[in-house]
């Protein structure tokens, strides 16, 4: 595999500058193409995705984007294979910002959203006629351009960006070949912005599915929240196919009326009760003057506080002129074009058949499997449960006491004086999350320094034999459990819970990471000893360090001899299993090293993957979880009942997943077969 660093030329003229960042196909990198002296970027397809299947969805993102070309779709200068036959991609340089960023800040005036929409729809509009639908519109894939002064201005200048999970509708002579990339049962897009034909993993999606996706962009620009928010993309989902959100002038009440009844049409449920085309939907948003919204100062539009009436987006939005209502708190629609039987039907299709049915990749899980054997990509599905009202940080933390250390205190517990087993970690001004980037996760942003006070931590997670002395824990779980897993799901897991095995003296693991557990049992555990669990900013740091690195031991990639994460021992274990199932080979590792563990592995082994303080196991293994709730850095007290899981587990593929800034949420009582955790300690105070 071609290695890619700073000053490496790529087919004997592009020379690599700096990284941009890495999403789910690829990784992104400035360069300066010699030829003809300007600045690029380049897409590299990642190596653990180079499967035939995605190198021909990337060679189609290539060509699709190339071909719809226009003033807001990103350039398309060149495609080719490096001489190890690493596909790339060469893109125009832009200089900005992913709509992502900019609405993390807040939402968009008016004016600017109408700007926004219209050249998206622009773009889309383009991209239809050609028979190419995008299916994955949503903000971190529309970027917005800065002038040459670095302003971005009142009127934004917008680029559609990554049409790697595009698809051709159609042959014809401007698109000679059709698509075999998408077969029903296979979900593909973004589950917040994604249209209810897409969450059933429909084959027949059209272009309809991308204005569904833009008006769901159009809502969070104009309010800073999603009209199908939820505690999990299960839950996202089930909101999505019943129909209801909360209409947009309930958040900003001096936006006009015909704002509700155009969102309507754009997020109506069947694709017919839709605006007909991308052109057509620009054409009908209404004129929205900033003059008459009030706006207020600042980077962004403030929203007002958030309320619960529902708009019923399941039917078309048409209607007489005298029944619509000018109160937001009513606004009313013709009744539902599909009957509750088959929307509960299509409800059980998308959470039994193709997201919560399967093995999903990431927390919790490992292989989504879909209807029909097809193998879908999930985020998220693992240990994902919706739980009942939501609760601040400060009422599920529990106990903690936060005591500044003095330089006095420092010395005395470096020299060794935190409880047994644990690592000092001393105060410091920390940076927190990551720098934007092309591809940076939103939930990272933004990057922030914060003080931390002086702890200890844990060397390496709480053991079984740990957790089985702890008299006020009452048994370890031996299955996994989540949100709408079935019982093949659950035997597929469970055998990889170590409380389960060590009950087996033959094959105990009394040293290993206990994992299986929810939030509330690691709780527990750790107040029983006096401690807590950490907050995130704290394991940050003790992974982190002083420096910018991006794993704990440094910069370098992850290989067998830093963490126990997928290799392959894990890869082939895991295929052996599928295929046994009657399901495809098709899981992937991180390396191609052999870490020496199917599941995980004993705790400590891996001297080389210590942190800057000496911590071990803090990538890869297990997630681990935190007292932090999972909640943007710029809004703690969300309300958001998940909590925040670092580190990664044995069974990701991913080196993404083990970096230091990596977030990802956790239901918490979901049980996962690749969370553990570990605990903190900051009682300075005399005894």
């Amino acid at each position: 595999m071609l290695e890619l660093a700073p000053g490496v030329t790529v087919g004997r003229k592009l020379e690599l500058v700096a990284p941009l960042g890495q999403g789910g196909m690829g990784r992104v990198w400035r360069a300066r193409h010699l030829d003809l002296d300007l600045d690029v970027a380049v897409k590299f397809i990642r190596s653990d995705r180079a499967d035939p299947a995605r190198r021909r969805r990337f060679a189609f993102e290539a060509r699709a984007a190339a071909r719809i070309g226009g003033p807001h779709v990103v350039a398309i200068q060149d495609y080719g294979v490096t001489d190890d036959d690493t596909p790339y991609l060469v893109m125009e340089w832009l200089r900005g910002r992913p709509l992502s960023v900019l609405l993390a800040d807040g939402p968009r005036s008016p004016s600017w959203v109408r700007r926004l929409v219209v050249q998206v729809a622009e773009a889309l509009g383009r991209a239809h006629r050609l028979g190419i639908v995008h299916r994955d519109i949503k903000p971190s894939n529309v970027f917005v351009l800065e002038d040459e002064r670095g302003e971005r201005g009142d009127a934004p200048r917008i680029k559609v960006l990554d049409f790697g999970v595009a698809k051709l509708l159609r042959a014809g002579p401007q698109v000679p070949e059709a698509s075999l990339l998408t077969e029903t049962g296979t979900v593909i897009g973004s589950p917040p912005y994604m249209s209810p034909e897409q969450l059933e993993g429909r084959s027949d999606v059209d272009g309809r599915a991308d204005l569904w996706s833009l008006g769901v962009v159009a809502y969070q620009a104009l309010t800073g929240c999603r009209p199908f928010e939820g505690a999990s993309y299960v839950a996202i989902g089930a909101k999505v196919l019943r129909g209801t959100y909360a209409p947009v002038r309930r958040h900003q009440p001096h936006l006009p009326a015909a704002i509700d009844h155009w969102l309507a049409r754009a997020l109506a449920f069947r694709p017919d009760d839709r605006f007909a085309s991308a052109d057509a939907m620009a054409a009908a948003l209404p004129v929205m003057d900033d003059e008459t919204v009030a706006a207020r100062p600042g980077p962004g539009w403030a929203p007002a506080p958030r309320l619960t009436t529902t708009v019923n987006a399941r039917g078309p939005a048409a209607m007489p002129e005298d029944r619509r209502s000018t109160n937001p708190s009513s606004v009313s629609l013709v009744a539902p074009a599909s009957s509750p039987r088959a929307r509960a039907g299509a409800l059980r299709s998308w959470a039994g058949g193709v997201l919560l049915a399967g093995l999903a990749f990431g927390v919790g899980g490992g292989v989504a499997e879909a209807t029909g054997g097809r193998v879908a990509e999930a985020t998220g599905g693992g240990v994902a449960e919706a739980t009942g009202a939501a609760r601040t940080r400060s009422q599920v933390d529990g106990p903690h006491q936060e005591v500044a250390a003095t330089e006095q205190t420092t010395r005395a517990y470096a020299e060794g004086a935190c409880p047994s087993g644990m690592v000092f970690i001393p105060a410091g001004r920390t940076r927190v999350g990551s720098e934007p980037r092309a591809e940076t996760r939103t939930d990272e942003l933004p990057a922030h320094d914060v003080d931390v006070g002086a702890f200890c931590l844990d060397r390496t997670e709480v053991t079984v034999a740990a957790y089985a002395g702890c008299r006020d824990c009452g048994d370890a779980p031996t299955t996994v459990r989540w949100e709408g897993m079935t019982r093949r799901t659950q035997r597929f897991w469970s055998r990889y819970c170590n409380a389960a095995v060590s009950s087996r003296p033959e094959e105990g693991r009394p040293h290993h990471p206990i994992n299986c557990v929810t939030w509330y049992d690691a709780h527990r555990y750790c107040a029983a000893q006096g401690r807590r669990l950490p907050r995130e900013e704290e394991w940050e740091r003790a992974a982190r360090g002083d420096d910018d690195r991006v794993y704990p031991w440094g910069q370098a990639a992850p290989t067998a001899a830093h963490l126990n994460a997928c290799g392959r021992e894990c890869r082939d274990e895991l295929n052996r299993r599928r295929t046994n199932l009657g399901l495809s080979a098709a899981y992937p590792s991180m390396h191609e090293g052999d870490d020496g563990a199917v599941g995980t592995s004993p705790v400590g082994r891996f001297d080389a993957g210590a942190s800057p303080f000496g911590v071990l196991d803090l990538a890869g293994n297990v997630w681990e979880w935190t007292a932090s709730a999972y909640c943007p850095y710029d809004e703690p007290a969300c309300g958001d009942s998940r909590r925040v899981l670092r580190g990664g587990g044995w069974d990701l593929p991913d080196p993404d997943d083990v970096r230091v800034t990596r977030r990802h949420p956790g239901a918490p009582r979901g049980r996962g077969h690749n969370i553990g955790f570990r605990c903190a300690w900051s009682d300075f105070s005399p005894r």
